[in-house]
């Protein structure tokens, strides 16, 4: 009898944990090809990791001759977008990747194409956007 019991305590510690979710990133029409994922794991009580990855991403400045970086943005509901930093992209696999922990549980995840590191607001190159609600 121990051992029938054993599937459903294993599918009961499964089902407890939290697991990562998940939120589908699509590239928009400056780059259709472009497509991946957010995962969100959550560190403690008030923070959560966002982890970015965007696949079949073409170099910026084959969107637009002087882009030079990927950035992401977090826009809270009702507010300015607020700069997070650019991503970690790879020009020889077109990948690029973000990890952001924040306290924010309700915000746009957008990633645009700039000609610097560090611009004050986003331009009007929008590459991928995602919804983020999180309880």
């Amino acid at each position: 009898m121990g051992l029938r019991l054993m599937p459903l305590f294993v599918v009961a510690m499964i089902a407890s944990c939290n697991p990562a979710a998940d939120y589908a990133l699509v590239g928009s029409a400056y780059v259709p090809g472009a497509h991946g994922d957010i995962q969100i794991e959550k560190i403690d009580k008030e923070q959560i990791l966002i982890s970015a990855t965007l696949d079949h991403l073409v170099p910026p400045e084959k969107i637009e001759l002087g882009l030079t970086h990927y950035i992401v943005w977090f826009t809270p509901v009702g507010e300015h977008p607020i700069r997070q930093r650019a991503l970690d992209y790879d020009a020889e696999t077109q990948v690029g990747r973000v990890s952001i922990p924040t306290s924010l549980r309700e915000f746009d995840f957008q990633v645009t194409a700039e000609n610097g590191e560090t611009p004050n607001q986003p331009s009007d190159l929008l590459v991928a956007s995602q919804k983020i609600r999180e309880n």
